[in-house]
């Protein structure tokens, strides 16, 4: 029988969708036990609260007899929950839902979609890894919004009846360790003297960017308009900002070659891109960078070492994690350097940098 069409959900819709996830909990009991007072049985959210959330809702039929609900992380798209009515399981809606869903979430840049589900259940893992999602590895980290979803789910004590996993199904492909090494040679070759402000970019707020024609720093809040201040951080006693970490700079020529397409190229998170070696021998920490010529900005490398983490995995990839915390990437700081404000100024693409070092 041919699956029912794929749509956006419209606002009739949404009436119909938590009466659709909560005809699943008899799936649950069959295998599980009764289930009364527990969380897995717990009455579903409405489809306006989830249309609420950032991301996006697509329905299966009309009316909808299944519904995907996929929200908006940091550098990433998470399905939140993927829902059939039983009376019309085994019949492709699932599958259909979760393509349309990978679907979309490209289509909105997204270079990956994650999950959280019992990796042993049958209609959950296994169901997913047919369908391209994969376990994360035990090493892998988790983005603090990860982290919550995790946390919630133990305050829900939903790990009684078994394993939970995370999964992630790649949307675009992620370059290779062999790629990396062999982008070496051209990284190697940027400037090591005067070099070039290739991007400046913001970030307003959590997961939010903004590519700026001009940026302005500042020595108390470094970029201004970034939330570098609100941020704080773990390498204060109090958890206050840092005051050598007002500034990420990252190498453009690798921003570039992971993000494969200039408008993923801001999801690295940092503040500054510039053609220009990074490396600790050709830029040792205290040394300056000057902006924009002799009267510009200017902006002091400091000792605070710069860390791809697992929003780095989600943006670009495990290997471009690995690769920039390993042997290669950490002496040419491949994640990038962290810095402050000595001179406040405008900046702008296209902006000279000219090194003097300690």
């Amino acid at each position: 029988m041919t699956a029912p069409a794929v749509r956006p959900a419209r606002a009739r819709d949404l009436p119909l969708l938590a009466a659709i996830e909560d005809a699943g909990t008899p799936m649950f009991e069959e295998v599980l036990g009764d289930l009364t007072g527990d969380a897995l049985a717990s009455p579903a959210p409405s489809g306006e609260w989830r249309a609420a959330q950032p991301g996006f809702l697509l329905v299966a039929g009309d009316p909808a007899v299944g519904f995907a609900h996929v929200v908006d992380l940091v550098g990433h798209a998470h399905l939140a929950q993927l829902s059939v009515h039983p009376d019309h399981g085994r019949r492709g809606v699932g599958a259909a839902l979760l393509e349309a869903a990978a679907e979309r979430a490209t289509l909105k840049g997204h270079g990956s979609l994650t999950l959280t589900t019992y990796a042993d259940l049958p209609w959950n893992g296994p169901f997913y890894a047919r369908h391209g999602f994969v376990e994360f590895a035990a090493d892998d980290p988790l983005t603090a919004q990860q982290q919550a979803i995790s946390d919630e789910e133990e305050r829900l004590g939903l790990g009684r009846h078994g394993r939970r996993t995370w999964m992630r199904r790649v949307l675009r492909p992620h370059r290779s360790t062999a790629e990396l090494e062999a982008f070496l040679p051209a990284l190697d070759a940027s400037p090591r003297e005067v070099g070039t402000v290739r991007a400046v970019v913001r970030r307003p707020g959590p997961g939010e960017r903004e590519v700026l024609e001009v940026g302005h720093l500042d020595l108390e809040h470094g970029l201004l308009g970034d939330t570098w201040a609100e941020r704080g951080s773990r390498r204060t006693p109090d958890g206050s900002a840092h005051p050598d970490m007002q500034l990420n700079v990252m190498n453009h020529r690798l921003v570039e070659f992971l993000a494969q397409d200039p408008a993923r190229e801001a999801l690295a998170g940092d503040q500054m891109f510039l053609d220009l070696d990074l490396s600790h021998d050709h830029l040792p920490a205290w040394s300056e960078l000057h902006i924009g010529g002799p009267d510009g900005a200017v902006v002091v490398v400091t000792d605070q070492p710069h860390n791809g983490c697992g929003k780095f995995i989600a943006r670009f990839g495990k290997d471009a994690m690995t690769f920039v915390n390993g042997p290669e990437g950490k002496p040419r700081r491949l994640r990038g350097l962290c810095a402050r404000v000595v001179r406040p100024g405008p900046v702008r693409p296209g902006d000279e940098v000219v090194v003097r070092r300690p």
